[in-house]
Parts: C-alpha cells; structure tokens; sequence
C-alpha cells in the first residue's frame, strides 16, 4: 500500500480502540460516581468530562512531542470544543432543547463562562505570542491551568450550596470502587497508545493528502476525538440524565483549552500558543462562538430577557459548518 493508504488503516484502526477506550472511561467513570457517592452532576463535570477528553490530552502531546506538529494539536483542541457543542445542540434538537438547556442552576452557568474565559486567554496569548517562564511552562500556559483550577472551584461549591438548599441527601455509595478503578485505568492505558498512533496517523494523511494539519486536527482528529463525549451525551440524554450532559460537553470543553497547558510542557521550541495561525484563531474564535451561543440558549431558559434567544439552538449546526468552510479556506 503506499504512504496514504497505510495511513488511513492505521488512522481507522487506532480509531477504533480510542473511540472503544474512551466510552469505556466514560462507562466506568459512571461507575466511579455511584462507588463513591460522589454525585453525578460533579462527576459528569470533573471525572467524565476529564475522562472523555484523554484522548484530546494523548493526541495533542503526541503531535507536540513525537510528531513535531503543533498545527494538528491546537485544531484539534479547538476543533473538539466545537464539535461538541454542535453535538449537544443536535442532540437538543432531537431530544427537546428546553429538556437538556432548562432545569439548570447556577454551577451550569458558571461552567460555561469559565469555558468562554478560557477560550478568551487562548486568543489572548496566542495573539501577544506569549513567553516561556519557570522553564519548560509557559505564561499563557499557566493562566489557563490556574484558571481551569479556579472556575471549576466555582462550579463545585455552586452544585454544594445548590445542594444544599435542595435538602438534598448524598446518593449512597453503590458498587465496587476497586473494580470500577482498574477498567477506568485499563481503558486510560488503552487511549495512550492508541493516541499515539492516532496523532502520527493524522499528520501523515495531512501531509500526503496535500490538506493542512490544521483542518485535519479541527475534523478528522477532532471527530474521532470527541466521540466519547458525544455517545456520553446520547447516553445521558437517553436516561434523562440532562445534568451530565451538560456538564460532561462544557466540562470538555474547558478541559480541552487546559490540554494546551499541557502540551506546552513538551513543545520544546517555545510556547504552543506562539505557533498559533489564522486558521487556528478562526476555529478558535468558532468555538467561543459556538459555546456562546448555547450560554444564550441556557440564559434563555433563565431569565425572561432572553427568552427570544431559544430560537439560536438550530442555528449552533449551521454556524459549525460554516466555520469548518472558514478554517479549511484559511488552512
């Protein structure tokens, strides 16, 4: 086979285990929250969200440490920040927006704006072109780990005292921690290295296919990336489970603007938001976009000032397309 037909096989192949891996982590995630009582709304926010984005931190340091391309690491950052919102929008479509964007308090609300924050310190430092600190760490690196750390500190003692003005009782714990630990670990090991072959994969079809790493990292990577968040997203959806739903799409997506911090540690040639190009800050701007949009739908369901905003839901596919059109133009 030449170069491109062996790398769509190893792309597809290696796929199919990120994608089986990552529901497994969303699967036994679940199993962790009932195991421990930790509650579902926190863990479809932290421990799903975080779960369901491995594959995102396994792709974007491999294609920073290993395959020397930071243009397909931060595509597919911001690229899976959009997808999943025009995810949960379709999803909302199909199961009834005022279900999954209404009945939600304020520890939804600030998971969103601290999405939105964290999509604004990209841009920020991707256009000063930020500096390395403390030496592999970076200054925009850091403000997005500490700002990831800050607003889900908001997020949790928000769902604690809405809890506790609830009167609600914890769940009691259900299950085995010990068993529900080993195929969340599994299926963690399973994602690595899969990623590894996912992200070398991808570069080799950008480079043979003539299509930039960018839009290969904003689609193909990002498609396959994130379709752990969405089965987790039906599946929520499908037992009603709207708080996870939320939480695990905008909880990805702010973990996802974290990976850069991440990855910044093994981009040796300076800081990973330096390499940012304009098809990066489209998509970037398009993921902003995107989960503004669904604030607006949210706030809709809020406050009566913004209840002429529900009619945006439809719109979130038809701004995804269009922004995909923009990046692969720019790209």
């Amino acid at each position: 086979m030449d170069t491109l037909s062996t790398a769509i096989v190893v792309f597809v192949v290696s796929s199919t285990f990120v994608i089986m891996a990552g529901v497994g982590l969303a699967r036994f995630g679940d199993a962790l929250a009932d195991a421990t009582g930790w509650g579902k709304l926190w863990v479809g926010t932290l421990l799903v969200g975080i779960a369901t984005s491995l594959p995102e931190v396994t792709v974007n340091v491999s294609a920073v440490w290993l395959e020397k391309n930071p243009s397909l690491a931060l595509g597919n950052v911001f690229g899976a920040d959009m997808i999943n919102v025009f995810v949960l929008a379709c999803v909302g479509l199909v199961f009834g927006v005022s279900n999954l964007f209404g009945n939600q308090g304020r520890d939804t609300e600030l998971l969103i704006l601290s999405g939105l924050g964290l999509v604004i310190l990209a841009l920020l430092f991707g256009a000063l072109g930020d500096f390395k600190v403390l030496g592999p760490t970076s200054v925009g690196g850091l403000l997005i780990g500490a700002g990831y750390i800050y607003g889900m500190r908001l997020v949790y003692t928000a769902g604690q005292v809405q809890a506790a003005q609830a009167a609600e009782a914890p769940a009691a714990p259900s299950g085995s921690v010990s068993k529900a630990w080993m195929g969340f670990g599994i299926s963690a090991l399973v994602v690595i290295v899969a990623g590894r072959y996912l992200a070398s994969s991808a570069d080799a079809i950008a480079e043979a296919s003539g299509i930039s790493a960018t839009f290969i990292g904003v689609l193909l990577v990002s498609i396959v990336t994130t379709l752990p968040e969405g089965s987790v997203t039906v599946a929520a959806s499908l037992r009603r489970s709207y708080g996870i739903a939320m939480g695990n799409v905008y909880g990805s997506c702010a973990f996802n603007i974290t990976i850069i911090s991440i990855a910044d540690l093994f981009h040796a040639e300076g800081p990973l938001l330096r390499e940012m190009q304009a098809a990066h800050f489209a998509a970037a701007l398009a993921a902003f976009a995107l989960m503004a949009l669904g604030y607006l739908v949210f706030k809709s369901y809020q406050s009566r000032a913004f209840a002429s905003m529900r009619f945006l839901a439809p719109v979130i596919p038809i701004v995804y397309v269009g922004a995909l059109y923009i990046v692969y133009s720019l790209g």
